[in-house]
Parts: structure tokens; sequence; C-alpha cells
């Protein structure tokens, strides 16, 4: 605006002052040149018409970028409430994505327990005047309490923790009951590590359950005894096996001249599994020494469990007279009986350490039905006859014979289960004590279970 009033004004001026200096340059001045000196205004008339339409698109551009900018800042202002929203919201998410690994953690721990209540009857037999005799019965109540969590390390990697009750007797995790109320002990049963390294390969260390096949309801090998030491184990296919040494005691004398060879046990097994009968059968092959044990002394309390022992006076301690190095062989087949599963198992050993008289064990048995799902039953029947230095005694069962070498007998066995998680359980020995060397003596237990899994 303010330009075309200047154009205009200019314009007037100069069509005013033409006449009056063409009056006085009359003469002066051609007609051409006053044309040019139009031609000149009027190009700057036009040239001034340009610069204010050239304004005014500056004005409406301008007007546009202050509405782009106003924009701009709503836009700033909305990204920034939705910034701190997120950032809110990204705190909380982070807090529970904490709670969910947690609790993934947790999922990769499981607990696992069990507690059985046992009524006992022993009755056996004594020695007087170089014969056997009855002895008084005895009576008592025992509970057994474990409670166990497996975890997964890694992908690869497995690790147990059991607890249970008993004191420190390796064979027995039972507490007897009737101590005037005292609290009962409770100790480590297991705690080990199992690596599997490949396929069908895993190294398990640590105090750990036994690494090897065992038939049936075979007696060779007490079931509450977990060896302390390490074992790899192999299973593919149809073949499975294993390598282990456990550390029984550490001997050590500050004299340099000293024998300090601990004590340990070291074996192997190796078997097949085949598909016969409409069932599984198992054979195995096993092996193990007991190094540094002849002359010694492993023994827990003191007892060598039927083992032949020497002293040396006037030291009261039961030293090993032989050594044990025990072949073992062993079968179960499995099949189909009256709807019901039907096993039958032996197994046979000898000890070739040299210089042993009395050294082999053998026992088989027959085990009907299965007590685990509700009203589910099971009934037992087997045989054992061991040899007093076949076996290393510290591993033999410690209620077959009163946990001794050197005896044989019957053991019957029966099971119900009227609910699940829940068996009664009862079991009978009638053994004989002494077999080989010194006086023979009955010998007979009665146990009668309740057991709970959870």
């Amino acid at each position: 605006m303010r330009n075309t009033v200047l154009g205009t004004a200019v314009a007037a001026t100069l069509a005013l002052a033409a006449p009056q200096a063409f009056a006085e340059a009359k003469g002066a001045a051609t007609k051409a040149e006053v044309q040019a000196v139009q031609a000149q205004m009027e190009a700057l008339v036009e040239r001034l018409n340009k610069l204010e339409a050239a304004n005014a698109t500056l004005q409406s551009e301008n007007a546009e970028l202050k509405a782009v900018a106003e924009r701009r800042d709503a836009e700033t202002d909305y990204l920034k409430a939705q910034t701190k929203e997120l950032r809110e919201e990204a705190a909380v998410a982070s807090n529970e994505a904490a709670k969910v690994k947690g609790a993934d953690w947790a999922t990769k721990i499981k607990a696992r327990g069990d507690l059985r209540y046992r009524h006992e009857q022993i009755s056996p037999e004594r020695v007087a005047n170089g014969q056997s005799a009855d002895a008084e019965d005895r009576y008592r109540h025992r509970i057994r309490a474990r409670l166990g969590f497996d975890a997964k390390v890694t992908d690869n990697v497995n690790a147990t923790l059991l607890l249970a009750t008993g004191s420190d007797d390796p064979r027995s995790s039972n507490q007897t009951l009737g101590t005037s109320g005292t609290r009962k002990s409770i100790g480590l049963d297991m705690a080990y590590a199992d690596w599997k390294f490949m396929e069908g390969g895993n190294l398990v260390l640590g105090k750990q359950p036994y690494p090897f096949f065992r038939p049936g309801q075979s007696l060779f090998f007490d079931g509450d005894y977990n060896p302390e030491g390490g074992a790899v184990k192999f299973d593919r296919g149809m073949f499975f096996g294993s390598a282990y040494g456990w550390w029984l005691e550490e001997r050590y004398s500050a004299d340099p001249a000293g024998q300090n060879a601990d004590t340990g046990l070291f074996g192997a097994q190796a078997g097949v599994r085949l598909p016969l009968f409409g069932g599984e059968t198992v054979l195995a092959a096993q092996y193990y020494e007991c190094g540094a044990c002849q002359n010694r002394s492993p023994l827990y309390a003191n007892n060598a469990n039927g083992n032949t022992t020497f002293q040396v006076a006037p030291s009261p301690t039961n030293n090993l007279l032989y050594g044990y190095e025990v072949l073992e062989l062993s079968g179960q087949v499995g099949m189909t009986a009256f709807n019901m599963p039907l096993t039958l198992w032996a197994n046979y050993a000898q000890n070739m350490a040299s210089g042993v008289e009395h050294d082999t064990a053998y026992g088989g048995g027959v085990v009907l039905g299965k007590a685990s799902n509700p009203k589910t039953w099971e009934a037992g029947l087997l045989y054992q006859s061991i040899d007093k230095d076949a076996l290393f005694g510290q591993l033999v069962d410690s209620d077959f014979g009163d946990g001794r070498t050197d005896t044989d007998g019957w053991v019957l066995k029966g099971g119900y289960a009227p609910v699940k998680n829940f068996t009664v359980n009862a079991t009978y020995f009638i053994n004989t004590l002494n077999k080989d060397v010194g006086t023979e003596l009955d010998y007979s237990r009665l146990q009668l279970d309740l057991n709970y899994k959870f």
C-alpha cells in the first residue's frame, strides 16, 4: 500500500512539473528527450508495483511460517508430554520385568519331599553258653523326613540339594522316636551338580545317588547310602554305563614318612537294555575295588558290618583283613502278567581279592504289580545270601540280616496305594546271621510304613 501511494505521488508530481519544465526548457529540450524521461518514469512505477507485489507475497509466506511454527510448538509440547508418560510407563515396565525375571528364576527350582512313619519290631536270637537262644524283642517307632530342591542352573547343568532327618549314619536317615521329645537331627543327605556335557553323557560331582543300575529290590547296596565323589555316566540307545570314584576316608599324618593314602572306592559298570517278553530286559556287569582298605579301618563307628577284621593291641580299632575287589553280574526282566507289571531279577557277586575264603553273594526275586496310582498294589518276594567277605560291608542294606554280611534269608514285601501320593507298605525279613562263621542265629524284622510324598 505504501509503495502504491508513493508511485502515484511521483507520477502526479512529474505530470504537474512537466509543462512548467517544458516551458522553462522550451527551445532547450526536444520532444524525444521528453518522451525518454516519461518512459523512465513509467519503468520506475512498474518496478515499484513489482516490489509491492513481492512484499505482499513475503507477508503471506511469513504468516504461513508463523502458523507452521505455532503448530510445531504445539507438537513439541505434546511430544514432551508423551515422552514423560512413556518414561513413567517404561519405569513401571522395568519394575514388572524385574518381577517376571525373579519369577522366571523361581520356575527353575522344583521342591520335592517325603515323610515316612514306621513301626518296627525286631526279633533276634543271641549266643548263650555257645548256643543260640531267644533274645528280647525290640519295638520302636521311627520317622524319616526328606526335603529336596532341584535347580536348573544352565541349559546343561542341574543341581540338587536334599536335607533329611537322622544321625550321621551313612546307611540310615531314620530318626527313632521316644527320647523324651528331644528335637531330631537334620543333615545334608545329597548335594551334587549334574553336567550334561554331551548327548547321553553326564558328569556328576558331590554327594549323589548311586551312579549305576541296581536290579529289582536287590539289597547288595543300601538304598539310603549316598556316595561322595564323582561319576561319569553314559546312557544312549540300548547301552548304558558309568565310571565312579568315591572318597571314604582321608588319611593324614604330619610325619613325612607316614602313609597318607586316602581310602576310596572306584568302579565301573556297563549294561544293555533289550526289548524282550513284551517289556524291557536289562543286563549289566560291574566291578569295584576298595582302594587302601586292606589293613585299614574305613569303618563307620568302628563297625565292619560282618567283614573279617583284626586288632592291633592295645588299640580297639577294627582293621579289615582283606581287600575288596568285587565283580557283580545282574539282570532284570520286565513283563506283564494278569494285566499287571511283573519284574524278575537276579544278581551275583564275587570278591576276587587274594586270600578271601567266604567270597560269594547272590540274590533274586520277583515283584508283581506297582503301588503308585490310586487303588493299586504290589507284592514281592526275594532271597539273598552274602558270604562274610563277598561284599564291602559298609554298603550292604542296613535292614537285611541286621545290616551285616555273613547272612542269608528271605524278604516278603507288600504295598497298597489308596490315594495318590500315599502308600501303605509292609516288609518282613526272615534271616539267618553268622551263616559262615560262628553260631548261627535267627533274625526277623517286621516293618509297617506309612509313606507320604509331596
